[in-house]
């Protein structure tokens, strides 16, 4: 499992710097740096409670990942031992990114 930092506020998922999600997927197959990659498990807040019905944020996760060239992706997971999904101020999926992708 992956400890995963969020700063996606604007995410069903997000609460306290944590998702509430039991796993993510990042996506950008092709991606060669953060800003080609984005957590597509983000769905935008719509008032209501998060998109996956829990509520308890996770510290640690399964991370999912698409990014062949990064350097912490194998067989489509992750296995950094901590990464930081960014976008703040994200209404879109492609307004997110993962900050700890490192080019292989």
């Amino acid at each position: 499992m992956t400890s995963l930092q969020c700063d996606v506020k604007n995410c069903a998922n997000y609460r306290d710097n944590c998702c509430c999600r039991p796993d993510i997927q990042v996506e950008g197959s092709t991606a060669r740096g953060c800003d080609q990659t984005y957590c597509s498990s983000f769905m935008e807040k719509d008032g209501y409670s998060n998109s996956c019905g829990c509520s308890v944020p996770n510290t640690s996760l399964d991370v999912k990942c698409s990014a062949q060239h990064c350097m912490y992706q194998k067989n489509g997971s992750c296995t950094a031992g901590m990464i930081s999904v960014c976008g703040s101020g994200a209404s879109r999926k492609d307004e997110t990114e993962c900050a700890s992708f490192r080019l292989s």
